[in-house]
């Protein structure tokens, strides 16, 4: 479930902005409750470009990036992952410019030309960006560190606005946290996410990101040492300062820590794995 920080302010969609020597961004009008003010996309780079993230396909956005590009070269069209609000602009991208599409795996509708490893290095003459894995939010997701600023690409990783969505089967907690340690060890001074703003104090975001989850999963624990063993009666108990139509959404997340709880042998579930939302989970 995505939970507001107390970071109010957003990008404004169709504004480009120029966020460092080698950063631009330009903001897609698909705002939600996912996606804040929308999908950032970023610019990377001044003569020989890596387009990030570039967003749902829409006929706005792409003559916007097409004339931020102007006659600079475009190295690759790189989502970070996936899901439908970060990917299908990029082929027709990457068809314009003559550049191919980047990602970690062939996920979900999305084929990259090219798959990227963990580690590897993507380089021009002006700016270069290491691919890291960093599953949890989805299998396939990818942040992204350019050393010469340096910045660190978190995708939907971890954004300033809010935390992520982890939403089973493909979401999965346990991986979400060993990521969130990963990043505690990439040495960078702020981080650019996929949504919102930039995070100026990056490793302060993460300790918070990292300390909701764990509150997250005590409660949880909680609940079901009061005896509550269903997940929307969970939720109503843990949730219950959220407006009630994101409860559907909170209880995809509240399924992600119970389910990761049955991975550590602290949980167990009794119904059918396809039913998780019907089923009925206890302490171990």
């Amino acid at each position: 479930m995505s939970v507001p920080a107390t970071r109010p302010d957003m990008p404004v969609p169709g504004e480009l902005s120029q966020l460092s020597p080698r950063v631009r961004r330009i903001t897609q009008d698909n705002p939600s409750v996912f996606t804040g003010a929308g999908t950032n996309t970023h610019l990377v780079g001044t003569r020989n470009l890596f387009i990030l993230d570039p967003g749902p396909d829409d006929d706005a956005h792409f003559e916007r990036i097409v004339e931020a590009v102007g006659d600079a070269g475009v190295a690759a069209v790189i989502p970070t992952h996936h899901h439908d609000d970060h990917w299908p602009l990029a082929p027709r991208l990457a068809e314009h410019f003559g550049a191919p599409t980047l990602g970690f795996a062939v996920e979900g509708n999305y084929t990259p030309d090219r798959l990227v490893r963990d580690g590897e290095e993507l380089a021009t003459a002006d700016v270069s960006l290491t691919a890291i894995h960093t599953p949890g939010h989805a299998p396939d997701h990818l942040c992204y560190l350019m050393r010469e600023e340096p910045t660190l690409f978190s995708g939907d990783h971890v954004m300033g606005w809010s935390t992520s969505v982890i939403a089973p089967p493909k979401g999965n907690l346990n991986d979400f946290m060993a990521s969130l340690r990963r990043l505690r060890d990439v040495a960078h001074e702020r981080m650019i996410p996929a949504h919102g703003l930039p995070i100026s104090t990056p490793y302060d975001r993460i300790e918070e990101i990292y300390a909701h989850r764990e509150q997250r999963t005590a409660q949880a624990l909680a609940a079901m040492g009061a005896g509550l063993d269903k997940i929307p009666e969970m939720v109503v108990s843990i949730y219950a300062d959220i407006d009630q139509k994101l409860h559907r959404p909170a209880a995809w997340s509240l399924l992600a820590h119970l389910q990761a709880l049955v991975e550590d042998g602290r949980v167990t579930m009794q119904g059918e794995a396809n039913e998780p939302l019907e089923a009925h989970w206890h302490l171990s």
